[in-house]
């Protein structure tokens, strides 16, 4: 599959390569008490929606941070990313298996692995079809995509920041993905809707009042909600 030049991909590819990026990739975001509990919760979310998958393709792995803890829980991780930045910090830091790769251009045979893991890299691209349709070939019988998805954010309208965080991600609506899924042959097997709104704001608040929202999220909608963790999986032959 060659290589995808939507809208705002070539950007933030290059956002990414820089050195500077991925020097402040984690203390930007998860440098905070706040902002170390969301890197928790994610990886928390990621793990329990790969259900207990031993090869496990870490998509978009950026610094490790994923990657570090599913080799804790006995998963054999291969580590890919087009930033060459993030993998110089990836690989010292995990010690697994990397690959310099596009996730629109996968290097791997068919039924390669059990999971599929892609956090925060798919509302950085419009073509949520195309990446489904590039990883699904990829997946076992049984095998699960796992990514999260934005129902609202405020950078998909604004590219606040642009020079620190990159331009706008994009918003893909529940049936959006589960059209993609079913035109890759895949199944919609989970999803969880989690935040009240944007991570990136939650890393600036005091950790008490975190743990505030986080008690008052299940009392809000989950179609308030602002992030969603999906599940996809191939069907058992």
């Amino acid at each position: 599959m060659a290589l995808l030049h939507g809208p705002g991909v070539r950007e933030k590819r290059e956002f990414y390569r820089q050195q500077r990026i991925a020097a402040a990739y984690d203390q930007q975001r998860f440098g905070s008490p706040s902002g170390a509990w969301v890197n928790q919760r994610e990886i928390r979310q990621v793990i329990d929606l790969i259900a207990g998958a031993r090869r496990v393709l870490d998509l978009g792995c950026g610094t490790g941070r994923l990657s570090r803890s599913l080799a804790e829980q006995g998963c054999n991780v291969i580590m890919l990313d087009a930033s060459d930045a993030m993998l110089a910090r990836a690989v010292p830091a995990v010690g697994a298996p990397a690959v310099l790769a596009d996730a629109f251009a996968l290097p791997f045979a068919a039924a390669s692995f059990d999971a599929v893991v892609a956090l925060r890299v798919v509302f950085h691209f419009a073509e949520v079809d195309v990446l489904i349709r590039s990883v699904a070939p990829l997946l076992r019988p049984g095998g699960r995509f796992v990514f999260d998805t934005y129902r609202w954010t405020p950078r998909a309208w604004f590219a606040v920041g642009r020079q620190s965080w990159g331009g706008k991600v994009f918003i893909h609506a529940p049936a959006t993905i589960e059209r993609a899924a079913d035109a890759a042959g895949l199944q919609v097997v989970e999803r969880r809707a989690c935040f009240l709104f944007s991570p990136y704001l939650y890393r600036l608040l005091p950790l008490t009042l975190v743990h505030l929202l986080d008690q008052l999220e299940p009392r809000v909608p989950a179609s308030a909600r602002s992030r969603v963790f999906w599940a996809l999986e191939r069907p058992e032959e």
